[in-house]
């Protein structure tokens, strides 16, 4: 048949008709979610399905090429050829031959038309067979973020090939389905750093961690671009590869500490001013981080713990779910390499627990709770932001700069390392380096950053912990400032983080202050949950937003009068959750009096900044809209707003299984002080207050595995939870109930192809040795049914009618779990709702092979309890078909129950 051979096409497409009529035979299958057709205009491809097609092109056959199903309104041509089929078709004819290799047809202008497709492709000549140098990471210590509907270029690392040289090398997917697609490329790789093209055709940004692996390496020796004279001619050398219609080039590659900080494109500095900056950073390019494991030492300030002569603490691990022990290996492993702890033998022990970062990756939290009880409190000063911050009226240049894991640049003292050892599934290991969650650490940071900064305090620069701000009145001023800045901190063996500086701008944020030549103001973001209160529609909605302007009346003059307008509205609606909730009539004199009110909650007096030598107050607030908090501090005897923050639940939040109210206050908590307010509240004493009572008693309630690893964050503040009646508590609760919008969930780069990504938790997990942690993924894939499952599960797809009655019992009664099943860790799971905590779970779905194995060490951990305790314990980690009546098989013949089983003996007659 004929069609239209367009290498501008990526995708072979066929009309539906055509395939009907022409090619019955052949299957349409269904596309995955995550692939989405278009055409060069933008528009969007109607596309039915796929079929996977052979192709004879001039005697060469082309076996098993993807063609997308098309409706026949969209296409004119029965067939578009595109650059999948070509360049197999290359493949077929040059790949491999050892002399000239012809490719010719009767039709001389069939010929030519061929040979300028082939003329499209690109060739590169791989050194050897097995030229695979090794896997490429991140090359930032968050990861990556891919914008939705986006294509960007990342720097990725690779640890492997050749080090500290600059080569050629051939990037490639990984083999696994990703949410993200990687494009084939021919790059420049210069110490280490590489080059890497990545596309989001999601609807939604895809997160990939700093221990995720971007794609693949290969090394490379030259390119060969065959022009359109060449085609028909000489064939390709030995070990051929195709680089794809990707441009295969890497450019020179800039400094990297410039492009790094975000100066590359600065059009509001001119090209002298660029210049000057760029000698500066050359000057000082070694005290900026160049990666992850690159973080300063120094050994002017060492941490102590000081604990008198209390006795050692030591607790028990805590368990983890199965899959998260790559994960943990992994993080030890690089801080291990990188010296931040080692293995202990410490009659001390802290528990720690798995924490998922906002960009899918993973990190461990030490739970120092009780060693910080025993621990004698520094009461080293911190400074005080609004006296410094009027001192920068005068500049107009400002820079701000964030040490590279600020924390752990800062030695141990040797005589207490012990007492910071925590305890994993995997051993038990000490910090070397400070650690966070050390109740003296913030002061100890505090002390070091004085004593490498003293005389410039003040006077051109203001440090908070590890943020630095740099203020200038001109800008050969502010250069010199930052050469004085970077020369202390090299000299005292300190590094910085180049993505997270921000040098020689007008206006910058610093501490939830916005600062630029005008003054100091606050952060919208910090009002921004009162400015951006929506006009009240309810007498209920009312109620709320003069239950918060109500809190604060004392600081705005004559607030009855202008809140009266509001006030008469609410006169005559009795005190019912029916009746409140009905419409109001607003008017002209109500918007003025509620902006004026709005107004007044959000500057002076209401609103102050922030005294760090004086204690905070927190209040906070959950309810089945969103959370609210409000931070304020006590100061000249008047309680004092320094920030409101609120956001809207998210979808999972609100389900009522899960999040019990105890559980949404206790989020509310931890999120206002990890998130909202953790610059504010970083070494700082305060109280929380709280109307629900259980959170008041958070030391002694029984929490679940969520609850625990949020606790765990909130081990390094210094905090007080007081109880305090809901009706006492309106500035937080208005602003839970009438939250601004939530911010989006970040997906992650390892969600799977066409299957939800399920957050793992720890379920009161039992302690699973070690050994029966790994290896699910081979053997999943050497059980044979097992692998059949894998593959549906894989292409999100379910076999049909035909296919089913080939299938055996085992794959079809696994598959009537399709819903559930998902793969996480490339290991096949089940999802499934834990009975104790009511939370998502999930369950390695277990090969016929180590059944058996893995019922005897569940027994045997269990002292060998009876079967009903046996599969509880086995149910929190495994699922297989037929569970039940197998273990109680297995239990029946276990020598150990029956010889250790009570025997009834029957009494011996009178």
């Amino acid at each position: 048949m004929t069609g239209l051979l367009d290498t501008g096409s990526q995708a072979t497409l066929m009309r539906q008709s055509v395939l009907a009529s022409q090619f019955p035979d052949y299957g349409v299958k269904e596309l995955p979610s995550f692939v989405r057709l278009r055409a060069a205009n933008g528009l969007k491809i109607p596309c039915l399905g796929y079929a996977m097609m052979d192709f004879e092109i001039e005697g060469h056959k082309i076996v098993e090429r993807g063609v997308f199903i098309v409706d026949d309104e969209f296409s004119s041509n029965p067939l578009i050829i595109g650059m999948n089929v070509v360049q197999a078709c290359w493949d077929t004819v040059f790949k491999g031959a050892e002399g000239p290799v012809s490719f010719s047809c009767q039709n001389p202008k069939f010929q030519h038309v061929w040979r300028e497709a082939f003329a499209v492709c690109r060739r590169t000549t791989v050194t050897a067979e097995d030229g695979f140098l090794g896997y490429i990471w991140p090359a930032r210590r968050r990861g990556v973020v891919v914008p939705a509907r986006s294509e960007v270029v990342v720097w990725g690392r690779a640890r492997s090939g050749p080090q500290g040289q600059n080569y050629c090398g051939l990037v490639e997917a990984l083999p696994e389905p990703s949410s993200v697609a990687v494009a084939r490329t021919l790059v420049a790789v210069s110490q280490g750093r590489v080059p890497v093209r990545l596309r989001n055709l999601n609807e939604f940004p895809v997160s990939i961690g700093r221990y995720q692996k971007l794609g693949r390496l290969f090394q490379v020796e030259e390119a060969d671009v065959h022009g359109t004279r060449d085609v028909s001619l000489m064939p390709g050398e030995d070990g051929v590869v195709e680089v794809g219609v990707v441009e295969a080039s890497a450019g020179e590659e800039k400094d990297p500490v410039f492009d790094l900080l975000g100066m590359a494109d600065r059009p509001d500095l001119t090209a002298e001013e660029q210049g000057k900056l760029a000698a500066l950073l050359k000057k000082w390019e070694k005290v900026f981080s160049a990666n992850e494991e690159d973080f300063g030492r120094t050994n002017i300030v060492q941490h102590q713990i000081p604990t008198g002569d209390a006795n050692p603490v030591r607790e028990r691990f805590r368990p983890l779910p199965p899959l998260l022990y790559k994960e943990m290996r992994a993080l030890l492993s690089g801080m291990l390499q990188g010296g931040i702890i080692t293995e202990s033998s410490s009659p001390w022990a802290a528990p720690i627990v798995m924490v998922r970062k906002k960009d899918g990756s993973w990190r461990f939290c030490v739970d120092y709770r009780k060693l910080n009880s025993v621990t004698h409190k520094d009461a080293f000063p911190l400074p005080r932001i609004e006296e410094t911050l009027t001192s920068m009226t005068k500049a107009e240049w400002f820079s701000t700069l964030d040490l590279a894991s600020g924390y752990w640049q800062v030695e141990v003292d040797p005589r207490d390392r012990e007492k910071t050892a925590f305890t994993t599934p995997l051993g038990l290991f000490e910090f070397q380096r400070m650690p966070f969650g050390l109740c003296n650490a913030p002061a100890t940071f505090q002390r070091l950053m004085q004593q490498c900064l003293s005389g410039q305090i003040t006077e051109s620069l203001l440090v908070y912990l590890d943020d630095i701000i740099v203020y200038s009145p001109d800008f050969a001023t502010h250069l010199r400032h930052l050469d004085e800045v970077f020369e202390r901190l090299w000299k005292h063996g300190l590094k910085l983080r180049p993505d997270k500086c921000k040098l020689l701008h007008r206006e910058v944020k610093f501490l939830g202050h916005v600062v630029n030549q005008k003054g100091v103001l606050p952060d919208p973001e910090k009002v921004s949950a009162v400015t951006d209160w929506p006009v009240p529609t309810t007498a209920k909605q009312l109620k709320a937003f003069l239950g918060l302007a109500g809190y604060y009346r004392r600081f705005v003059p004559e607030f009855a009068k202008v809140a009266r307008p509001l006030n008469t509205l609410m006169v005559g609606i009795p005190n019912d959750k029916k009746l409140g909730s009905r419409p109001i009539t607003w008017s002209a004199e109500c918007q003025v009096a509620f902006e004026a009110l709005k107004k007044a909650l959000t500057q002076a007096p209401i609103l102050a900044y922030a005294d760090f030598n004086q204690p905070f107050v927190l209040y906070t607030d959950a309810s089945n809209q969103g959370l609210g908090a409000v931070l304020a501090q006590v100061q000249e005897g008047k309680e004092r707003v320094i920030a409101y923050a609120s956001r809207s639940l998210h979808p999972t939040e609100r389900n009522d299984a899960n999040y019990s109210s105890f559980k949404l206050e206790l989020l509310a908590l931890k999120w206002a002080i990890t998130e909202k307010f953790k610059d504010y509240l970083t070494g700082a004493k305060f109280v929380v207050f709280t109307d629900n009572n259980p959170v008041a008693h958070l030391q002694s309630a029984r929490l679940g595995a969520v609850e625990q690893r949020w606790v765990a964050q909130l081990a390094s503040f210094d905090f007080e939870v007081k109880y305090r009646a809901g009706r006492e508590n309106t500035n937080a609760d208005a602003l839970s109930r009438f939250p601004t919008a939530s911010e989006p969930p970040v997906r992650t780069g390892n969600d799977g192809v066409g299957v939800s990504a399920v957050a793992i938790t720890a379920a009161e997990l039992d302690n699973m040795p070690e050994d029966l942690c790994e290896g699910w993924e081979a053997a999943q894939i050497a059980d044979p049914d097992l692998q059949i499952v894998r593959r549906y599960v894989e292409q999100s797809i379910m076999p049909s009618g035909h296919e089913r009655r080939t299938l055996s019992d085992g794959v079809t009664k696994l598959l009537r779990q399709h819903k559930r099943l998902c793969i996480q860790g490339g290991v096949l799971c089940r999802k499934v709702i834990d009975p104790n905590t009511h939370e998502l779970n999930c369950q390695i779905v277990c090969p016929a092979a180590r059944h058996l194995e893995v019922w005897r060490r569940h027994h045997e951990a269990t002292a060998h309890a009876g079967a009903e305790r046996t599969l509880s314990s086995l149910r929190r980690h495994f699922f297989w078909t037929d569970m039940d009546k197998e273990v109680r098989g297995f239990q029946s013949g276990c020598t150990t129950c029956s010889i250790q089983k009570d025997r009834t003996e029957p009494r011996a007659p009178l």
